[in-house]
């Protein structure tokens, strides 16, 4: 007869390797608290460490310089980012304070840095308005030489800015978007008269009046004397007026123009202002 087999305990088996389990998972779960009791300890530090330097005296803010600045004065600026002595500069919110600041209409850039231990700098870059969009019924816009709308007008800050007349809401700049054609020969005028010995100089501009129809009549000095200029070829056109202007400097029969129509560019055709009011005289070159 064959010798039975030695049957394994199977129980003593799997009693070990239930205790080695057993012993893994208590030394998972004890490394897993003691883990956990270090990250709980490292946040209390910094929290800890947190409040210490953004409430002790040595950080408090005593120095506050401002840059940049054309149209706002240092304490709108201040204001403007939400600024006070009482803050400590490890608490201040850069890039929220820099939010604030272009949130201002008048504030096109701005940057805000510390400088340790309690001073804060902020410098801005202001819009330059270019011209100011009459829509009528004292409603208005700011536009930069960009071409851009920044501020809507609210009748005190247009000072002696050219102001562009016969546009409608349609004609507003959107980003993304081409702009319409009585806009876009709006801006190619003022970008022309920004040209160094310019006929039509932008500090002689005081209004230009679009007319759907027949164009642009800018209106200059004084006198509010009209060239008008109409439609494109305004490059031709303004080198012709040079070329007209330094002719009506030789000629003071001339001199006395109010209107000078460049329509066409190969007959221009001057309006002479009369002594009397209700008549007047048309010389063609």
């Amino acid at each position: 007869m064959k010798p039975k087999p030695i049957r394994k305990n199977q129980f003593k088996k799997n009693k070990k390797a239930n205790r080695a389990q057993l012993r893994d998972r208590a030394v998972f779960a004890a490394k897993g608290f003691l883990g956990a009791l270090g990250l709980v300890a490292t946040s209390l530090a910094f929290i800890f460490a947190y409040d210490f330097f953004t409430q002790t005296p040595q950080f408090q803010v005593r120095q506050i310089v401002v840059t940049g600045m054309q149209r706002l004065s240092r304490l709108q600026v201040i204001e403007i980012a939400g600024l006070g002595r009482q803050a400590n500069i490890l608490s201040v919110n850069l890039a929220a304070t820099r939010k604030r600041l272009l949130a201002d209409p008048w504030v096109a850039e701005a940057t805000v840095s510390r400088e340790i231990p309690s001073g804060l700098r902020m410098h801005i870059r202001e819009e330059v308005p270019l011209a100011l969009l009459d829509m009528g019924s004292g409603d208005g816009f700011l536009i930069n030489p960009a071409g851009e709308v920044f501020k809507r007008w609210d009748g005190s800050d247009s000072g002696a800015l050219p102001r562009v007349q016969g546009l409608g809401h349609a004609d507003l700049p959107v980003s993304g978007m081409p702009a319409s054609e009585a806009f876009g020969a709006v801006m190619a005028l003022f970008r022309l008269a920004g040209e160094k010995n310019s006929p039509l100089p932008l500090s002689g501009i005081r209004r230009i009046q679009m007319d759907r129809e027949i164009g642009a009549t800018v209106y200059t000095g004084e006198n509010n004397r009209a060239v008008k200029l109409g439609f494109g070829r305004y490059r031709e056109k303004c080198q012709a007026l040079g070329r007209l202007m330094s002719r009506l400097g030789r000629d003071n029969r001339l001199s006395r123009y109010s209107a000078i129509d460049l329509f066409d560019v190969n007959r221009i055709v001057i309006t002479l202002a009369s002594v009397d009011p209700a008549s007047s005289d048309r010389k063609e070159g």
